[in-house]
C-alpha cells in the first residue's frame, strides 16, 4: 500500500488532526479447516454468503466417528457394572472383616479388586469423551457473524493430516472492518491500542477504535482502526485514518 502525502487538518481548539490514506480491509480474515482426518461429505456455504455463529459450514463422513463414540460407549457401560459388582464386594468383604470372619488378604485383594475397576472406568470414561471430541471436529462450523471470502474444499476432499491440513474455507468477520494505514513511527506518537480514532469513507466519519499497531519493513509501520460494516461500503475502498 503507497502511503501518500500526509495532510494536517485544523481541529476546534487550535489542536492538529492527522489524516492518514487508509484502505478497509476484512477483519479477522481466517482460513478454516477441520481437525480430524477423514473425506468431506458436505460443504453448505458459497463465497459471498452472511452466515451467523455457529452456522455449519462443512462436514467430514460422520459413519467412523459415530462408531467410535458407540464402541466406546458400549464398553463405558460394561466397566460401569464392573465398578459397581467391586464396590458391593469391597463393601461386603470390610463388613466380614469388621466382625473377624474375613482375612486381611481377603480385604486388600478386595480393595485392589476396587481401585482397578475405577481407573478402567475412569479410562472408558475418558475414550468417550475423546470419541465424541472427534465427533464434535468432524463438523466444521462458523466461529462468528462472517462473510465468506473463498471456498476450497469439496465433497470427497480427503483431510489426510492433522499437522497440515488442506484449508475448506476462508471467512472474516461480517460487522466490522480494518482500516488499514501505513506511517513512520514518528507519527505514531500518541497512538495507543484501544484509543479512539475516526474514519472518513465517502465523506461520511464512522467512528472506531485503534485494533493494532505492526512494524513493518523498512521501519515502517501498519496501523488498523476497526470500524462497524455499513451498507455500501466494501473491502479495498479508500478512506481516511484521522487520529487526534
Amino acid at each position: 500500500m503507497m502511503l501518500r502525502t500526509l495532510s494536517l487538518a485544523l481541529v476546534a481548539g487550535n489542536a492538529l488532526a492527522l489524516d492518514l490514506p487508509a484502505t478497509l480491509d476484512w477483519s479477522g480474515r481466517v482460513s478454516l479447516t477441520l481437525p480430524v482426518a477423514g473425506v468431506i461429505e458436505q460443504v453448505n456455504v458459497q463465497a459471498g454468503q452472511t452466515v451467523k455463529k455457529d452456522t455449519l459450514l462443512a462436514t467430514l463422513n460422520p459413519t467412523l466417528f459415530k462408531a467410535g463414540v458407540a464402541e466406546t460407549r458400549a464398553d463405558l457401560d460394561r466397566l460401569i457394572q464392573e465398578e459397581a459388582d467391586a464396590t458391593r464386594d469391597l463393601d461386603r468383604v470390610k463388613e466380614l472383616y469388621a466382625r473377624t470372619v474375613s482375612s486381611t488378604t481377603e480385604l486388600d485383594a478386595a480393595k485392589l479388586r476396587h481401585a482397578r475397576a475405577q481407573a478402567g472406568l475412569a479410562a472408558a470414561q475418558a475414550r468417550v469423551e475423546k470419541a465424541r471430541r472427534l465427533l464434535a471436529e468432524s463438523e466444521l462450523l462458523a466461529p462468528f457473524d462472517a462473510v465468506i471470502l473463498a471456498r476450497y474444499g469439496e465433497p470427497g476432499l480427503v483431510i489426510t493430516s492433522p499437522c497440515q491440513p488442506a484449508a475448506v474455507i476462508s471467512l472474516a468477520r461480517a460487522d466490522e472492518w480494518l482500516a488499514r494505514a501505513t506511517l513512520d513511527p514518528a507519527q505514531m506518537a500518541g497512538v495507543r491500542l484501544g484509543a479512539d480514532a475516526s474514519v472518513v469513507i465517502a465523506g461520511q466519519t464512522v467512528r472506531g477504535r485503534v485494533r493494532a499497531v505492526t512494524a513493518l519493513a523498512a521501519g515502517r509501520v501498519l496501523l488498523d482502526v476497526a470500524i462497524p460494516r455499513s451498507a455500501g461500503t466494501y473491502a479495498g475502498q479508500a478512506a481516511s485514518i484521522r487520529l487526534p
